[in-house]
């Protein structure tokens, strides 16, 4: 609307009271607009916060899971390399035994007169 037809109509409307209440509705309106424009920024600004703690509950779930995960590894390792020293450890008693059966037999076939064939190079 042109300045010219705003001004027909004001005047042909009652003039300067009409003026003061379109400008106090207007300034309402103004102030409903920042009052829900203030609105909108605290909401925007929750749904960050929630969104971000959300976030963090998520890493820290995931980073629990991981590590739960790398501690299940390690426990997998140890426990393979416990199997694989408990393996050495009856080889070399096996191995003693072995040694010990062969000198009580050395000795009783000493006794007897005796001996193991051995072949020498």
């Amino acid at each position: 609307m042109s300045l010219a037809t705003t001004l027909r109509f004001e005047l042909n409307t009652g003039g300067k009271s009409s003026l003061k209440q379109a400008f106090e509705k207007q300034k309402e309106r103004i102030q409903k607009d920042e009052m829900m424009a203030d609105r909108e920024n605290v909401v925007r600004l929750e749904l960050k916060t929630n969104q971000r703690a959300e976030w963090n509950e998520n890493l820290e779930q995931s980073s629990w899971k991981k590590r739960i995960r790398e501690d299940d590894k390690r426990i997998n390792e140890e426990l393979s390399q416990a199997h694989k020293a408990s393996i050495a450890v009856r080889r070399v008693a096996l191995q003693r035994l072995f040694e010990q059966e062969h000198d009580i037999y050395e000795k009783e076939l000493y006794k007897l007169g005796k001996t193991f064939f051995t072949q020498r190079v």
